[in-house]
């Protein structure tokens, strides 16, 4: 395994440029809180159609998910369509297929028209099945492939695979990219049209017309767009209840036996492996990134075993040689498995969100710059009304999403109870080690660098669950909803806002 663990190709391959925190009260008229490709394809569609826009991350730009993503861009987002037409209608699966389709060929467009260079290319999407009973499953997504006239089908022996399957359902004309290198372009263009872009600058809270940061800062805005990976604004509209938190891995590795160039893969079945090609001009072999063993939140898996495995499971498909990247990535699902783009809530018609893409956020991080900008402009969107936060998500789908949500958190909060830990005033640890300790009646979350105990409280800020270590990372990951601390307890991704309470104390 390499030891760039938890670092993707894509974000150890670019460098992009560094802008201030803001330190002042400012005024803009589009307001973005979030820097991912969503936040970026945003201010980028507003700002080329005249608008003045400003851009907060409460980090550096697309440092998180957007960094550790495949970045297949596709409309073939698992068996969808059958789902959706059993689930709603076929006018909503065909309105799903349209609008992704449309995002590719507007990244394709914007691609051309900058002639940036991102390692577009078309390629054809494949789902395989890897044992015969599955079958029926793909016949069933091809037969509503053919009822919507997507242009693909299910074949058995069409390709020069490096591994059996036992049937492939494509879709044909769809695409990849190295997603930073396409996002260091849109920052270029960005910097081109005046948007003014803040980093190290956290949303905190938003009141009318304005948005206070976590250093207590204001920004009086006339629009906002919420495109932070989990809506900030998450009590309202009970957000914090609409989504579901799942981890995915990926690994970058030189192979002597890749995948056809013209091919992006994911699997149906078994390991259900997502595979691409990557290109990386100074590697002597081919290289391919795959993708997989993805879980909830609540369940813990251990980030270094989980990567074991996946390497294990790629070693079966194609002959690896040496593992470059590893990583772990952290998507919303939701109930419906639609994403949420639209309108924030129905009382404030200036608030915007995008969220919830279901691991397809190149995509649908594109398309809420398309649907969100007509909102903007009061212009008719055709997909405004599919995508709508406040949309009916289905009565069976969204009782359930509700209900194990709270029994999931529980679950977990039991579970943490239960387990023993050692007392703060006799605890030991090796520098670089961290763990939960006892401290009278509450749990601490303590960390060792260097001579020193950085001991945190060992609740989350935004609704109080209980936090886990994450020891590949140093960091206080929470099971609930996603927030995540560094050992020092300073917030790195939301939905929390305020940092932990924490103090230093000398190591014994």
């Amino acid at each position: 395994m390499s030891n760039d663990v938890n670092q993707s190709y894509w974000s150890a391959s670019v460098e992009l440029p560094k802008y201030p925190e803001l330190k002042e009260n400012i005024t803009s008229h589009i307001l973005i809180a979030g820097g991912g490709i969503s936040g970026l394809m945003n201010a980028y569609q507003l700002a080329v159609r005249g608008y003045e826009v400003t851009l907060i991350e409460g980090n550096e730009l697309v440092g998180g998910t957007t960094a550790n993503t495949t970045a297949r861009i596709t409309a073939q987002q698992g068996l969808i369509y059958s789902q959706l037409k059993s689930q709603k209608d076929a006018n909503t699966a065909q309105l799903y297929y349209e609008s992704q389709m449309s995002a590719i060929n507007e990244i394709e467009s914007i691609v051309k028209k900058y002639n940036i260079d991102c390692d577009f290319k078309r390629v054809d999407s494949v789902i395989y099945a890897e044992h015969e009973k599955s079958l029926k499953d793909l016949k069933k997504e091809e037969k509503v492939y053919k009822e919507l006239s997507i242009d693909g089908h299910l074949t058995t022996n069409e390709h020069d695979l490096p591994f059996e399957t036992a049937g492939e359902l494509i879709m044909k004309n769809q695409a990849e990219f190295h997603p930073l290198k396409f996002l260091q372009g849109i920052i270029e263009v960005l910097e081109d049209l005046n948007v003014t872009i803040y980093e190290h600058t956290r949303a905190k809270s938003a009141d009318g017309n304005t948005l206070t940061t976590v250093n207590n800062h204001s920004i009086d805005f006339e629009y906002l767009i919420i495109a932070t990976h989990f809506p900030f604004l998450d009590i309202e509209n009970f957000y914090f209840n609409s989504f579901k938190i799942s981890y995915g891995y990926g690994l970058v590795a030189e192979t002597s036996t890749p995948i056809p160039e013209h091919l992006s893969m994911s699997g149906h079945d078994g390991a259900g492996l997502s595979i691409r090609n990557v290109v990386k001009p100074d590697s002597a072999l081919p290289v391919l990134l795959f993708g997989g063993l993805g879980h909830g939140s609540y369940e813990e898996n251990d980030m270094a075993m989980q990567l074991s495995k996946l390497e294990h499971y790629a070693g079966q498909k194609t002959a690896n040689k040496d593992t470059l990247y590893a990583y772990r990535a952290q998507d919303l699902m939701t109930a419906d498995s639609l994403p949420f783009i639209g309108h924030f809530n129905k009382q404030d018609k200036h608030y915007f969100v995008a969220s919830g893409f279901n691991k397809y956020g190149m995509t649908n991080g594109v398309l809420s710059s398309l649907i969100i900008s007509d909102l903007i402009e009061d212009k008719d969107n055709m997909y405004k009304e599919m995508l709508d936060p406040g949309r009916k998500k289905g009565t069976f789908q969204q009782l359930k999403q509700h209900l194990t949500n709270p029994f999931h958190v529980a679950e977990s909060e039991i579970k943490n109870m239960a387990e023993s830990h050692p007392n703060l005033d006799d605890l030991h640890l090796e520098k670089g080690e961290g763990t939960v300790a006892k401290d009278g009646m509450s749990k601490k979350g303590v960390y060792r660098d260097e001579d020193n105990y950085y001991v945190v409280s060992n609740r989350c800020t935004h609704m109080g669950c209980s936090l886990g270590w994450n020891n590949d990372d140093k960091t206080w990951d929470c099971a609930c909803h996603g927030s995540r601390f560094n050992y020092t307890g300073k917030v790195i991704e939301g939905p929390a806002t305020d940092n932990l309470d924490s103090e230093i104390r000398p190591s014994k």
